[in-house]
């Protein structure tokens, strides 16, 4: 059996194995307001803080069926200058 190490090269950080995907998704964001504190600020923006967990619920389709999951938003990366990565961490059932 192929452990997560193996299976993903990030191991430490991944708590369930990953698989390829090619699916329709939507995000919505749940809250309208997160509020926290600066933590450095220029003129092209600002990094911060925040008590507050981004909600969001994801709509994926697949197989002409579409299911909800909520979450939560944990980390985005901008990959180049058209793409920006997000990854979202589903609540436990």
């Amino acid at each position: 059996m192929i452990s997560p190490e193996e299976s993903t090269g990030i191991g430490e950080r991944r708590r369930a194995l990953r698989r390829d995907a090619d699916l329709v998704l939507r995000v919505q964001v749940d809250p309208v307001e997160l509020g926290g504190r600066a933590e450095n600020l220029s003129q092209a923006g600002v990094f911060f803080f925040s008590q507050g967990a981004l909600r969001v619920t994801v709509e994926i389709e697949q197989d002409g069926e579409r299911r909800q999951y909520p979450g939560q938003l944990v980390r985005v990366e901008r990959m180049s200058e058209e793409t920006t990565g997000y990854a979202i961490e589903f609540d436990r059932a």
